[in-house]
């Protein structure tokens, strides 16, 4: 089955500007507001309407570091906040940036014949309106199982966003446990959850998966 490829990845860092998880909006806010040329960075099109679809820009923290993670179109325009950007507006508070750090790193992705032990660094947000109804009639033993299931289809999502054909779904296993944490989103108590899981199927460090990735959820983590 073993069937990865290689895809490319750019990582900037703003070590000296910590902040919380949930400044993350504003972190993004503030990058967009000075690249407002670059529907990639806010998702919004020319004519005001969203861009669906895999983010190939996530903003996100790492150690309370904020980062910004990109692919393909995103490499390039990240490669020009990194030159260009010189403040970070924070909650009204513009603090400039005194220290900054670029990597390019290349790394397989898709199926392979072992399993890979991850977490999510931040709460996965897995579940859409439509099926959230489902999951919430279901008992604890069952909502485990379709967890599983909904993971597995995001792995379809980021591949997509990437360039990567699965060729059967079917031969993906998943297995995790998931616990559920409350998070507010625009003023949205949301169910999201954390946990580990093992795939047979690689996903490069600190790439999000589920709803979201753009603002920080869902972020992968390799356990080793």
């Amino acid at each position: 089955m073993e069937n990865p490829s290689i895809i490319s990845l750019i990582q900037i860092q703003f070590p000296n500007n910590l902040i919380n998880a949930f400044d993350i909006p504003k972190f993004r806010g503030s990058i967009a507001d000075q690249f407002p040329g670059y529907y990639l960075i806010h998702n919004h099109l020319n004519n005001g309407k969203l861009k669906y679809g895999y983010p190939l820009i996530q903003f996100k923290t790492i150690n309370r570091i904020p980062t910004i993670i990109g692919l393909g179109e995103g490499i390039d325009i990240l490669k020009k906040v990194f030159m260009e950007v010189e403040t970070l507006d924070i909650d009204g508070r513009r603090n400039r940036i005194w220290e900054k750090t670029i990597l390019m790193r290349e790394e397989q992705f898709g199926e392979v014949d072992k399993f890979i032990n991850y977490r999510f660094a931040s709460p996965w947000m897995a579940l859409k309106e439509e099926n959230y109804e489902t999951y919430k009639v279901m008992n604890a033993v069952e909502k485990q199982p379709f967890l599983r299931h909904l993971l597995r289809e995001n792995f379809k999502t980021v591949s997509k966003g990437v360039q990567y054909w699965i060729n059967n779904i079917d031969e993906i296993k998943v297995e995790g446990f998931f616990s559920e944490v409350i998070r507010n989103f625009k003023n949205n108590r949301m169910v999201c959850f954390t946990g580990k899981f093992t795939a047979n199927f690689l996903i490069p460090e600190y790439l999000g998966v589920g709803k979201q990735v753009a603002r920080g959820f869902g972020t992968v983590e390799r356990v080793r």
